[in-house]
């Protein structure tokens, strides 16, 4: 049996970064490989995602509000913590940049993915998410986000040397296939993102009905905040429809007319977005969640995020799910292609996982 180490952003306060971890993990399992999640610590990684408990500042106001957040956030962390140690098994040893090379004396193969672990901007230039410290013959990657249009110059003839080396190349995007095929020597390959290993049923067994009662049909908002267009976009929408507006935040932050979320447990999470009426948001994983749910959805982009989101829209035949200045969407989505596509992708990245397990 191989010996698989997975290298991901799992130690985090995103329900899809650690979601996309746990299926990568049950699927490979699944297959019959022994596997953990390599408990690796990155310091950008960790400094952005472990709010510290804030310094003292004159700015009274200022200091009390980064206290509420930095109580909620921990609140939050405990929620995700539940399930992280439920669920996922973390390797026994903790690595840093500085050891991780030892994990070759214990892994046959390691894999690489999926939530924007090409992204070097965010991990501070860390090429242990290229695989640097592996042995060549070991190297592999799933589905790995690279989530941004290019690498940084600054980083990238490094880049191209470790990626060069890697058995086989699967990204996310097919905007990040075109650009690797541009200047890489590897085939390179899309696959799915993790979370869309499973369907609907699976991510169903770890749903927790909400403490709260809902006593009526509502709007998930997940990604936007009172400060966007689209929030005075989605008010329209719930009062047409006599929906209430659940805000899935990061802080318990009061917003007139609408109930906030914001340490809410990965099932319910799940829960959230399963039985919405309809889900507005900016997030690739809320957008994959509605999808694989068949729950009606609008997304929006961000700057940076466009090439993600609108990555799985064109994949799936759901442009016309994008909310714009010039396109409100109809309510109901028709999913039946999506669905189609989605099972034939998540059939060929299943066989490419069953390869690597067993070659």
């Amino acid at each position: 049996m191989n010996k698989i180490g997975i290298i991901t952003y799992h130690n985090t306060i995103n329900y899809g970064a650690l979601l996309q971890s746990f299926a990568l993990e049950s699927k490979l399992k699944e297959l019959g490989a022994d596997v953990d999640i390599i408990n690796y610590h990155c310091k950008n990684v960790e400094d952005r995602e472990h709010v510290k408990f804030p310094s003292f500042e004159l700015n009274i106001i200022n200091f009390l509000k980064n206290i509420k957040y930095y109580f909620s956030t921990t609140k939050k962390r405990k929620a995700m913590n539940n399930f992280l140690n439920k669920y996922i098994k973390i390797s026994k040893q903790e690595y840093n940049i500085k050891n991780i090379k030892n994990s070759n004396d214990l892994y046959d193969k390691f894999v690489v993915g999926s939530d924007m672990v090409f992204e070097l901007n965010i991990n501070g230039g860390d090429l242990t998410y290229y695989l640097d410290f592996a042995d060549s013959k070991k190297r592999y990657s799933y589905a790995a986000s690279l989530g941004i249009d290019k690498i940084d110059n600054k980083y990238l003839s490094n880049c191209i040397n470790e990626l060069e080396k890697f058995q086989h190349l699967s990204v996310r995007e097919e905007q990040a296939k075109e650009y690797f095929g541009k200047i890489l020597k590897n085939k390179v390959y899309v696959d799915v993102d993790p979370t869309l290993l499973y369907d609907k049923f699976f991510w169903q067994k770890y749903e927790e009905k909400p403490k709260d009662k809902i006593n009526r049909k509502y709007m998930l908002l997940y990604f936007l905040n009172e400060t966007m267009p689209e929030f005075n976009i989605a008010r329209e929408i719930a009062e047409k429809n006599n929906w209430d507006i659940y805000v899935l935040s990061n802080s318990k932050e009061k917003i007139n007319g609408c109930k906030v979320i914001y340490n809410a447990s990965v099932g319910e999470f799940l829960y959230y977005i399963h039985n919405a009426a309809l889900v507005l948001t900016a997030s690739y994983h809320g957008m994959i969640f509605s999808i694989n749910y068949n729950t009606n959805f609008m997304y929006f982009c961000k700057k940076k995020d466009a090439s993600r989101l609108d990555n799985i829209a064109i994949l799936t035949g759901l442009t016309n799910r994008k909310l714009t200045e010039t396109n409100l969407p109809e309510i109901q989505c028709d999913f039946d292609n999506a669905n189609k596509v989605i099972s034939k992708l998540r059939n060929k990245s299943i066989d490419y996982l069953k390869t690597l397990v067993d070659e």
